[in-house]
């Protein structure tokens, strides 16, 4: 059904290219959510001298258990390209946050490494982002939480 008020052109168009309109709500209201998430991260970020990027980098090379990944498998873990990971991980690198070294076993493997400079970002960084994670999403109770990830889980799939 067509809002009032919209031109009649502009509804014919979406009849056209067969619109569902609560697709496009949901769709819409992803994008805003991840705009919304994304400035908040950046801005409480912003205290610790990090990207969101940069943050998410960290956290992978700390939760690794053998403390050490190859780019290939960061690349992976981001939702970033792999020239930028590059390019980020090159940047973390002349800051002192994380080592690159080649594989002992496989040469052509770039390991990435946390340094403790690295570990003292994350330190500080922390906090900051968890605390804005529960600012986004305070008014939520867990059920709703769970479920808002579950649904979230299931698009991404």
């Amino acid at each position: 059904m067509a809002k009032r008020g919209e031109p009649r052109r502009f509804r014919e168009l979406m009849r056209g290219a067969r619109r569902d309109r609560a697709a496009s709500k949901a769709v819409v209201s992803i994008l805003r959510a991840d705009g919304k998430a994304s400035q908040t991260l950046e801005r409480a970020l912003g205290a610790a001298g990090l990207s969101l990027p940069q943050f998410n980098v960290l956290m992978v090379l700390a939760a690794s258990p053998a403390g050490a990944v190859p780019l290939f498998e960061l690349n992976a873990q981001l939702v970033s390209t792999p020239p930028n990971t590059s390019w980020i991980s090159n940047r973390m690198e002349e800051r002192g946050l994380v080592t690159k070294r080649r594989d002992d076993t496989d040469r052509r493997v770039v390991l990435i490494e946390l340094t403790e400079k690295g570990w003292a970002a994350l330190g500080r960084a922390a906090p900051l982002v968890f605390e804005a994670e529960k600012d986004l999403v305070g008014g939520y109770s867990r059920a709703e939480l769970e479920q808002l990830a579950d649904l979230l889980g299931r698009f991404l799939d």
